[in-house]
């Protein structure tokens, strides 16, 4: 099974306790104002443009935001981080985009990532089925949840 992911942060310091890699996962069902990645508002790859000023010049760059991964490739990138996870108390955290919009994909790499060792959070708007919030329950260690 592979999940469609749009950023993968290393050594992410506010979504969550200690050091933490943060899966940003594609797809979400809400259209807030205030949303803090838009790109990853679309359930699929989608192109977008980045913009940068440096100086007088502006420069943009269009790129397709979204990569298929499956759960062992996620390991693999967090793996080498998981020595200062340990020592900062950290783990992994799965965002979005509303990561629960990918509950099969969610859930088994929750579930992946617990039988390894990690911490485990969710930084969830929470719309989503009960019956999806119910399957990673017992894998996730922290909720966060944007109201």
């Amino acid at each position: 099974m592979k999940g469609l992911i749009f950023n993968i942060k290393r050594y992410s310091i506010h979504d969550g306790p200690g050091i933490r890699v943060t899966f940003f996962l594609k797809g979400c069902p809400l259209s807030c104002i205030w949303c803090h990645n838009p790109e990853g508002i679309s359930p699929h790859p989608s192109e977008i443009t980045e913009k940068r000023k440096i100086g007088d010049r502006e420069f943009v760059r269009r790129k397709i935001s979204g990569s298929y991964y499956t759960v062992s490739e996620l390991l693999e990138i967090a793996g080498r981080e998981k020595i200062f996870m340990e020592q900062s108390g950290g783990g992994v955290t799965f965002s979005g985009g509303e990561p629960l919009m990918q509950p099969a994909f969610l859930s088994e790499a929750l579930c992946a990532f617990r039988s390894e060792g990690y911490h485990t959070a969710v930084d969830t708007a929470g719309y989503c089925r009960k019956k999806d919030l119910e399957s990673i329950i017992k894998h996730t260690d922290l909720f966060l949840f944007d109201l």
